[in-house]
């Protein structure tokens, strides 16, 4: 018989602090905090790089009166926008920068808020679709504009994670989270309407499963989040009481968004989302569509509502003749969740069966010979090929040669190793490519030269380099005629693009005519192109035309143009754009 031998006790009452200091800084957390480091980096980082379009402009105007107590322009706006960027302009003053760094922080919300449904999908999906939304060429660019769709995809998913999350545990938060997302989503634009009704007609359809999952509420629950819900409407629509007409433009946002059903052509309305999401989220399409498979084959309610708002917006979107530009950000946040998925399936088989030995001689290979590819798709595009020159005109067989050999290469591995781990090697390598190619797009995209801006369709109507060069000549002109950068004379006849009117902001003597006929006899007038080249005043003027926008449209060109202006996002022309002409008076120099 043995006896016992009593062990020692051990002291477990020291503090949790003591035993872990840094208990909360989990792997996870850390990832999370690269994630939102870099999508921050990628979106506010020269944010002032491109100056504002006509639409950002116009949304910049408004809070710029809100700021100075002025009256507010005509026209539809974003009230939750337009109440940020008053506050920015307070704290900043206003700039091309400071007016979107209100977008900006929206955009990194965006990509930090899938975290909050990471009990029902998982780490693993939930980190990957934050990574996707951060390095998402279209979400970065969206949230380096002054417009309200990344704050329209924000408050959705604000209360699509309020409600699922409130469905698990009843919380109260949950609750203020979905009133939340509904107040942001209400003072964002006319798009949040889309939004409403996607999800409007996902409830009706689906309505015993939403109503089953759904946890009774105490009133005094529905109490807080009602309260919570009108002082964020006041507060975001209103600009905290400073600008009270808010209330009935957010109230008009319905009819605008019924008015852009119309056949009626809107100068600003924007290339369809399916157009959009093929040019330039190649890897979300891919990976987005083989989720969208896995969540009609699963029961998961959270899963299929994704799919619900993916296909609702781009039918919404497809008959939405007068499209904001940034519609597309509406479709691309579920198909993030839904890639995600995809992905998430691919990182557990890599853990459980994957091996250097296959799928990464399978990656390695790939990425050298779509290097290989490259190489050679660029350098035929860029060649001028003389006509005796055979081997120079078919060089676009390069990367067609290149393309079949990896495809020999994966069905090698399917044979002698196992049909599943060629699958995912070749899953791997798409993904990496996609990864690069959506970098290489998003950099093209946001930080490229402003003469190439006009050949991206994302950017809808986008201002041009003379816009630039006449804010130039007027500063110039002011300084060597007044001695200020600011105090130059300017007269504005007619009505002119908000473009230019935001480039006018800062200059003191600043004064609008109906027609050159009352024009005064200023230093500087800017009017609409005039066709006899005349201002008929009795002064000498010169006169200089500027184009303020750009405008072009990926059509009519050959094979090979297209296939260049995919790769590079550029064309040897120069884009359309609407003219004003500044006069100078000469007898006024120095």
């Amino acid at each position: 018989m043995t006896t016992a031998v009593p062990q020692p006790s051990v002291q477990t009452d020291a503090p949790a602090a003591e035993r872990a200091p840094l208990a909360w800084l989990t792997l996870e957390v850390a990832l999370y905090a690269l994630i939102v480091l870099a999508a921050a980096a990628l979106r506010w980082g020269d944010a002032g790089h491109y100056p504002l379009s006509n639409v950002e402009a116009r949304q910049a105007l408004v809070a710029q009166a809100i700021y100075q107590g002025d009256d507010l322009p005509a026209g539809s706006y974003s009230p939750l926008l337009a109440s940020l960027n008053t506050l920015t302009f307070i704290l900043l003053n206003d700039s091309d920068t400071t007016a979107r760094l209100a977008s900006v922080l929206l955009g990194v919300l965006l990509v930090l808020l899938p975290a909050t449904l990471r009990r029902q999908l998982g780490q693993k999906s939930c980190l990957l679709v934050a990574g996707l939304l951060a390095l998402s060429p279209s979400a970065i660019f969206l949230a380096r504009t002054n417009t309200g769709e990344t704050a329209t995809a924000l408050g959705a998913l604000m209360m699509v994670s309020g409600f699922f999350n409130w469905a698990k545990d009843g919380r109260q938060r949950w609750l203020l989270l979905l009133a939340g997302g509904l107040a942001v989503l209400l003072t964002s634009g006319p798009l949040a309407f889309t939004v409403l009704v996607v999800f409007g007609v996902m409830v009706a359809l689906r309505w015993s499963a939403f109503k089953t999952m759904t946890p009774p509420a105490g009133r005094s629950q529905w109490r807080s989040a009602g309260i919570f819900l009108a002082a964020l409407l006041l507060a975001l629509g209103t600009a905290a009481s400073l600008n009270l007409s808010g209330f009935g433009v957010t109230t008009g946002l319905f009819t605008d968004w019924l008015g852009r059903f119309s056949f009626t052509p809107r100068p600003d309305a924007g290339f369809n989302a399916v157009f959009l999401l093929t040019i330039y989220e190649p890897l979300l399409v891919v990976a987005g569509l083989v989720g969208l498979a896995y969540a009609l084959l699963g029961r998961d309610l959270l899963r299929q509502s994704f799919v619900g708002w993916f296909v609702g917006v781009l039918l919404l979107d497809l008959g939405m003749a007068g499209r904001p530009a940034g519609s597309l950000l509406l479709a691309v946040v579920p198909l993030a969740f839904l890639g995600g998925e995809a992905l998430a399936e691919l990182w557990r088989g890599l853990e459980r069966q994957g091996s250097w030995g296959n799928e990464g001689v399978i990656l390695a290979a790939g990425l050298v010979i779509a290097v290989f590819g490259y190489i050679g798709l660029t350098g035929w595009l860029v060649r001028h090929c003389d006509e005796g020159n055979t081997f120079c005109q078919l060089a676009w067989l390069q990367p067609v040669v290149a393309l079949l050999l990896f495809l020999v290469i994966v069905t090698f591995f399917a044979y002698i190793a196992r049909p599943d781990a060629a699958l995912r090697g070749l899953a791997l390598t798409g993904t990496a490519i996609g990864v690069l190619f959506a970098l290489s797009i998003g950099w093209r995209l946001s930080h490229g030269p402003l003469e190439r801006l006009g050949f991206q369709p994302l950017a809808g109507v986008p201002p041009s380099t003379e816009l630039v060069a006449m804010s130039q000549t007027l500063a110039s002109e002011s300084l060597i005629r007044s001695g200020d950068n600011d105090m130059l004379d300017i007269t504005v006849v007619g009505e002119l693009p908000a473009a230019v009117w935001w480039q006018l902001r800062h200059y003191k003597n600043v004064q609008q005519r109906g027609s050159v006929l009352d024009a005064p006899v200023s230093t500087a007038i800017i009017t609409p192109v005039i066709t006899d080249g005349d201002l008929g005043l009795g002064q000498a003027y010169i006169g200089q035309d500027f184009g303020v926008d750009a405008l072009w449209s990926p059509t009519g060109f050959s094979t090979r143009d297209l296939i260049y202006w995919l790769i590079f996002r550029e064309l040897p022309l120069q884009p359309d754009s609407d003219k004003i002409i500044l006069w100078l008076r000469v007898d006024s120099r120095s």
